[in-house]
């Protein structure tokens, strides 16, 4: 029987439902009260949120929902006489011990989130979130401290994640900029030199070639590669092994679209005008064999 990992609660609701076939919702209501089917215990077992209850003084643990050994590996027995700071980072024990101390001296009625590391039983630190609430006697004290706490370890890994890929796609914008402007200088070198007497061209080729390399072009490069290849490591080796023929401009062109860059921000990163881009947007497509309809961030994502 499958009832033996489903909760006491549960367990006798699930055997009333099978004994009357399916009851309706008005039926199914009256099983409740007429068997005195603890509703608060039932959501207990399934909630996916840890409810406990604490001493006032200490913070002691005295109740821990079901829920505890599901969503933290401790069970009831495992809290008895600990308190909240055995599981607690060290880090964030003061942001606990005020939170507490608020609610143990009834100063803080409003619940306020707290986001700390806990330590469960099988998977170390984890973050989690939560709140507690002062209960109060007629004379109005503190006589409980009931707390509610939620696991939010993956979506702090996915902020972490967006926060790593947001500064990274800045480091690319900022050293493509970089790159482009230094690419502009050349360019503009060059045509001086071009407009100049045949005889001293010579000589200020290479001057230009010495200024290529201290302004380390390919390293730059290399550094932009770097950063992306931390969002995307398979990107250009996978579009590049279909694509040999496309130039490092092209590839950093598509990068950006991979990044969700908009065009604007492209064409300032190339240091290119809008119609320029589109242009070259253009001839990248057919590169790539797509039709003019075909999105090239549409493309993209398939790498």
């Amino acid at each position: 029987m499958r009832y033996k990992t489903q909760g006491r609660e549960t367990e006798a609701l699930l055997k009333l439902i099978e004994s009357n076939k399916k009851p309706d919702s008005v039926a199914l209501s009256e099983l409740l009260k007429e068997h005195n089917i603890n509703t608060l215990k039932l959501i207990a077992e399934h909630t996916i949120d840890v409810v406990c209850l604490h001493h006032p003084t200490d913070g002691r643990y005295l109740y821990a929902s079901p829920s505890t050994a599901k969503i933290m590996g401790y069970t009831a027995e495992d809290l008895e006489g600990k308190v909240p700071n055995d599981f607690i980072h060290p880090d964030h024990f003061i942001i606990l011990q005020k939170n507490i101390s608020a609610s143990t001296t009834g100063l803080s009625d409003k619940p306020e989130k707290l986001e700390l590391l806990f330590k469960t039983k099988h998977k170390g630190y984890q973050w989690f979130e939560g709140y507690t609430v002062p209960l109060y006697n007629q004379q109005g004290e503190v006589v409980l401290i009931l707390s509610c706490t939620r696991n939010i370890q993956e979506r702090k890994i996915a902020e972490t994640e967006k926060q790593k890929r947001e500064i990274i796609q800045q480091n690319l914008l900022l050293s493509s900029a970089l790159l482009e402007k230094k690419k502009a200088i050349i360019k503009k070198v060059e045509h001086k030199i071009l407009e100049l007497e045949p005889d001293m061209r010579k000589e200020l080729r290479g001057i230009l070639t010495y200024i290529q390399e201290t302004l380390n072009l390919d390293e730059d490069w290399e550094d932009f590669m770097v950063h992306f290849k931390k969002i995307h490591p398979d990107f250009y080796k996978n579009i590049s092994g279909k694509f040999p023929d496309l130039s490092k401009k092209e590839l950093k062109h598509l990068a950006f679209i991979k990044l969700g860059m908009t065009s604007s921000d492209i064409a300032k990163a190339m240091l290119v005008k809008k119609e320029s881009l589109r242009v070259a947007r253009n001839r990248l497509k057919k590169k790539l064999g797509l039709d003019s309809g075909q999105y090239l961030f549409d493309f993209v994502q398939e790498y």
